[in-house]
């Protein structure tokens, strides 16, 4: 790795996750997938200083407990360059074992090598109780149950300025229940509350990676911003949530389909220096506008 991308790496320290969180960079162009840099989160949660695992693989976390399931899922996912969330038994540096969830992202540079994973460990145990602090009032939307429109600004911001640093793709996308008014109008204020809390449920089951941060952007509209990488992957993905979501059944009478539905519009792109937030909005917007005006329940994404 040149000088200039191990400054980029140091830049993004501060970027990636909240507080609660253990971040790692691992070195996918190394044959044993070395950590180039953890966080304070990773050293507070582990109990091991940068200095004592910087050039280990990860796999130093598991000790000699390799016989567990999730480790050849864990394996599988890296030499397929893909990305996944196993459960893990770890152990810190004093002995004590505890379960981790890890997340693993995958990152590209502009030719679509793939030159590093992002990992991303949460106890388990204390997860629960950690996020009811993160998550206050002030970030969490009162009726969808999820991160509000500042929450998804905040963590938009942080990912954008990732991508931009180490040269990975990023994606947009908004949402927007078909004939939403019509619903309301229709089965009252109470049924489209409802009907707002079960698709925002399916949504977020749907991009559920730490990495991935789903919000409601505002009325029936909501947002999504993730690592992914290309636009037809991010394609495939949106048109399986227009798939999840007419599974639910929601009945909708002044619907064509019978049911509730979603048009979806994105955006997937290697951001450079002068890319914002609100340019990647603005044409993810876009697309989901083209998307109902050819027919709703339908996905526009351009990459």
């Amino acid at each position: 790795m040149n000088s200039s991308t191990e400054t980029n790496h140091n830049l993004l320290i501060k970027t990636l996750g909240e507080a609660f969180e253990g971040v790692t960079i691992a070195d996918a162009q190394h044959p044993d997938f070395p950590l180039i840099y953890v966080n304070g989160g990773f050293e507070r949660l582990t109990g091991y200083t940068s200095g004592e695992v910087i050039g280990k693989n990860y796999r130093a976390l598991q000790g000699t407990d390799t016989d567990q399931p999730e480790i050849a899922v864990m394996n599988a996912a890296i030499a397929k360059g893909a990305g996944c969330v196993v459960a893990l038994r770890n152990y810190r540096k004093d002995g004590s074992m505890f379960w981790g969830e890890f997340s693993i992202v995958p990152l590209h540079d502009a030719q679509g090598i793939l030159t590093h994973f992002i990992g991303i460990l949460r106890d388990v145990a204390a997860r629960g109780q950690t996020e009811q602090q993160a998550e206050t009032p002030v970030h969490t939307d009162a009726l969808a149950g999820i991160g509000n429109r500042r929450h998804f600004d905040e963590r938009f911001a942080n990912l954008l300025h990732v991508a931009q640093r180490i040269r990975s793709g990023i994606s947009v996308l908004m949402i927007d229940l078909d004939h939403f008014n019509l619903f309301n109008e229709r089965y009252g204020r109470s049924a489209g509350d409802e009907c707002l809390r079960l698709v925002s449920g399916c949504i977020a089951r749907s991009f559920k990676r730490t990495s991935d941060c789903v919000a409601r952007y505002g009325g029936e509209e909501f947002a999504v911003v993730s690592f992914s990488t290309s636009a037809e992957a991010l394609r495939h993905h949106a048109q399986s949530l227009c798939e999840h979501v007419r599974a639910l059944n929601i009945p909708h009478g002044d619907s064509p389909d019978g049911v509730v539905t979603i048009s979806i519009g994105g955006i997937h792109r290697l951001p450079d220096r002068d890319t914002t937030e609100e340019l990647l909005i603005a044409l993810a917007n876009q697309e989901l506008l083209a998307a109902k005006a050819s027919g709703r329940d339908r996905v526009h994404i351009i990459g």
